[in-house]
């Protein structure tokens, strides 16, 4: 079982009966505006086919988006490894795990390690950055020391 929803995969209907809000609702991705920052409803913009607005601001997250489709993602080819993002790239990674280590004499969640499709495995810790490259493969831009 995945640890998260994608949020393509509900409904606006399931989602306005489960009062979700992506923004809390971590457990499920979330297409990210301009800024980088998670629309709390993206379902608004699939209701509007046929309506003859073409294009409009997302009234949740201020995005540039297109009546009748679902919520562009704008969030690009990079991800900040965080305590708040961990679960979200772990998906987005694909073939990946967390990683644990000893902090302050228990162990913790440090980031995550991960899988390439050659064998490799590359930690990314928290304030490291994922990169994905055009060919889908992906990277990791430590933190500055």
């Amino acid at each position: 079982m995945p640890l998260t929803r994608t949020w393509t995969e509900i409904s606006p209907e399931q989602a306005a009966a489960e009062k979700l809000n992506l923004v809390r609702d971590l457990h499920i991705t979330a297409p990210r505006n301009e800024m980088g920052e998670r629309c709390p409803w993206p379902w608004e913009p699939q209701q509007l086919v046929g309506a003859p607005i073409g294009q409009y601001h997302c009234p949740h997250c201020g995005a540039m988006v297109l009546a009748g489709v679902p919520h562009i993602d704008y969030a690009g080819k990079e991800r900040l490894v965080t305590p708040d993002s961990i679960i979200e790239i772990l998906e987005w990674c694909g073939p990946s795990k967390l990683r644990y280590a000893d902090v302050n004499g228990r162990l913790d969640v440090v980031g995550l390690t991960i899988l390439g499709l050659d064998g490799g495995r590359t930690p990314a810790l928290f304030g490291d950055t994922v990169v994905r490259d055009d060919d889908g493969a992906y990277s990791v831009r430590k933190a500055a020391s």
